[in-house]
């Protein structure tokens, strides 16, 4: 009697698991005819459909302009689980059921993962719900990682096939001219790089060069950052800062060159030339990226009373940030290009261009084009990771009230 009594009450919990479970199912399905006006379409392993602006503004009670800004704030820098798990009461208090909620997170730019973790940790689904959606997105999540796998696959390969029809028809070229005077091709220039690489000095040379190029550099990006930031605080400063900017803009490399050559000598020109010209760049891109910030989202953070480090970091950071890396990678390109010409026309000491200008002279092309390729080699290396730094500072920090994947949710 008690065993068919225990049969009977663990049959009424599956049955009310299954029932929980086939209830958020046809929610989400509900919702999916409701977005997409397809009854068939929807299966259990489907993306969670989004929601338009306004039926998002329209369930929780905002106006719908707010709708977008919530958004980018949210795509910017995330949302923290405290910050979601408040939101989630006050739709449910207002009749959203939990299968909405879920589409106008994920509508919102929050992940799919997140949102169930922390609607489990709310009561809203239980684990075997929760379990269900995970594995759900855990297998959507291995379909996109294997697709974008295999394009980026196919990305190589093409980009493979170009560069070695480049490097045939370039071969070809020196084998037709036949005169090493002129040309030299990539066969000739492995040799001759293969040659300067044990050379015991080559090292040296290629890290006075790296190092003089990079430190002009480093100058101008945060002379250029901390100028623009002030100029833009203080009126005044930026109207004594703007013609000395228009001006640096305006002066030829050349002119530059000589200058500098008076003046600071030939050792220290790459580093002086490398900071006068990415400086006007960074500069005018920084201010440009200091006044496109949202206003409003400055309004609200004064509401809010948001410290003005987080307000920098969660409404000026990602306004800028797409300008800074912009003008960072360009500026990196004319500071190699610039600064190999100085030292070509200045010849200092353990450098890159002093070797050119040595190849130059006695007509050494093979030795021209090599040091030419370690030029190359140098600076995309130093771009790739100059610019991998600027995206990881480009990362979303989380909510501006806490952190993203905060666990502390009640």
């Amino acid at each position: 009697m008690v065993g068919s009594q225990k049969q009977s009450e663990q049959h009424n919990n599956a049955d009310s698991k299954d029932a929980a479970t086939s209830s958020f199912s046809s929610q989400l399905r509900k919702v999916w005819e409701r977005v997409t006006g397809n009854s068939s379409g929807y299966k259990a392993d489907d993306d969670v459909p989004r929601m338009q602006i306004s039926a998002i503004a329209a369930k929780i009670g905002l106006p719908e302009e707010q709708v977008p800004q919530i958004a980018q704030m949210i795509k910017k820098n995330g949302l923290a689980d405290a910050q979601m798990a408040p939101m989630m009461q006050m739709a449910l208090s207002k009749g959203v059921t939990p299968a909405e909620i879920l589409a106008m997170l994920t509508s919102l730019g929050v992940a799919k993962s997140q949102v169930v973790r922390v609607m489990n940790g709310q009561g809203v689904l239980d684990d075997e719900e929760a379990q269900r959606l995970l594995e759900e997105e855990r297998r959507l999540e291995e379909k996109r990682a294997q697709a974008e796998a295999e394009n980026r696959r196919k990305r190589y390969l093409k980009k493979a096939g170009i560069i070695v029809f480049w490097l045939v028809i370039w071969e070809l070229l020196d084998r037709i001219v036949n005169n090493r005077l002129v040309l030299a091709g990539p066969i000739r220039t492995l040799e001759a790089l293969g040659e300067q690489i044990v050379q015991p000095d080559f090292w040296l040379i290629c890290g006075g060069s790296f190092g003089r190029i990079a430190l002009g550099f480093l100058l101008s990006f945060v002379v250029g950052f901390l100028l623009a930031l002030i100029a833009c605080r203080v009126s005044l400063v930026r109207d004594f800062v703007e013609p000395i900017i228009s001006l640096l803009r305006t002066i030829p490399v050349v002119s530059f060159i000589i200058m500098l050559l008076i003046w600071v000598g030939n050792q220290a020109l790459t580093v002086f030339l490398a900071f006068f010209i990415v400086l006007p760049l960074i500069y005018t891109n920084m201010v440009t990226g200091f006044e496109s910030v949202d206003k409003q989202m400055l309004e609200m953070a004064r509401t809010y009373n948001v410290s003005k480090w987080r307000t920098f970091l969660y409404i000026y950071r990602p306004a800028f940030m797409p300008f800074l890396m912009s003008s960072s990678k360009i500026s990196l390109g004319m500071t190699w290009k610039s600064g190999i010409m100085a030292e070509v026309l200045a010849t200092p000491a353990l450098s890159i261009g002093k070797e050119m200008a040595t190849a130059r002279t006695f007509l050494d092309t093979p030795d021209l084009f090599a040091w030419t390729v370690v030029v190359m080699v140098l600076s995309v290396l130093f771009e790739k990771a100059f610019m991998a730094l600027l995206k990881r500072a480009n990362r979303p920090l989380g909510g501006m009230l806490g952190k993203r994947g905060d666990s502390n949710v009640k």
